[in-house]
């Protein structure tokens, strides 16, 4: 059976902090992709449905070429076919179907991927971890009263806990969370996250929601500030059990849309959890 632990030490975080080279391309990628996702987001609609279906057809790509140590894969076939259906199903606002035709595709990966029942499992992991949420996000921008208030709160409380995180954790540094995890995360990193969550939470809400909401958005914002680290750990965990550092080169500075969306897919599930048990008490 194939061993999944990383197969080459030298592949692993070790290297030193990003250069000025990298920080730049960070940044010039964020330049140009945020104003399209916000754009978007903004639209709604099929607009926001297709970069949703395009981002999943992504990930799922990254993700069975990490498990599989190859490109399109039966797997990703699959995951992918299976995906498309569901969140267009989502889109039509057929949620209930959408769910089991993505649980039905990680089955099929799982059946397809015949070298290795673990890496199997692997494949078929992708369904919950990555079709599920995106399912999330179309009802939550297409199908609520606020959707597009409650979506444009999510985008920027991540992309400020991921700022928060990374600005904490190369100023201060201090104790490594686990190098198990991840041989460069701190706790002052996770501190950052949860603090840059709180915060772009509490304004967003006053702009967004009201002014009577800062207090609520601030909790909110620290939550999914958390959710987004310990996404952004999850990730971390996975590559390292897979011997990688990016997952990919799709995003220059940033690696690949699984690098970028890690957090996302943790805060997406805790911020559409949470409104709909919102909505059930209500």
């Amino acid at each position: 059976m194939t061993d999944l632990a990383p197969p080459a030490a030298e592949k692993l975080d070790t290297r030193t902090p990003p250069s000025t080279r990298s920080l730049l391309l960070r940044f010039a990628s964020a330049l140009v992709l945020i104003p399209l996702v916000v754009g978007a987001v903004y639209v709604g609609g099929w607009v926001f449905v297709l970069l949703v279906v395009l981002l999943c057809m992504m990930m799922l790509f990254e993700w069975t070429r990490m498990v599989e140590r190859r490109e399109f894969s039966a797997s990703f076939f699959a995951l992918a076919g299976g995906a498309a259906i569901s969140l267009f199903s989502a889109a039509a606002g057929i949620y209930g179907i959408a769910f089991i035709i993505g649980l039905v595709s990680g089955l099929a990966a799982f059946i397809l991927s015949r070298r290795d029942a673990r890496l199997g499992l692997w494949s078929a992991f992708a369904a919950p971890y990555l079709i599920a949420p995106c399912i999330a996000l179309i009802w939550l921008r297409v199908s609520t009263d606020h959707g597009l208030v409650l979506t444009l709160i999510l985008f920027v409380t991540v992309w400020a806990a991921d700022t928060g995180a990374f600005l904490f954790g190369k100023a201060i540094g201090g104790p490594k969370i686990s190098y198990a995890l991840s041989p460069s995360k701190t706790w002052a990193g996770i501190g950052g996250g949860i603090v840059g969550g709180a915060v772009i939470g509490a304004v967003a809400g006053y702009f967004l929601i009201g002014g009577e909401t800062v207090f609520l958005s601030l909790l909110a914002g620290a939550g999914l500030g958390a959710a987004s680290v310990l996404g952004d750990l999850a990730e971390s965990a996975f590559k390292r059990n897979f011997g990688l550092k990016d997952i990919s080169g799709f995003i220059p500075g940033h690696g690949g849309v699984l690098d970028r969306l890690d957090g996302m897919i943790f805060a997406t599930a805790a911020m559409t959890g949470g409104y709909f048990l919102y909505m059930v008490l209500t």
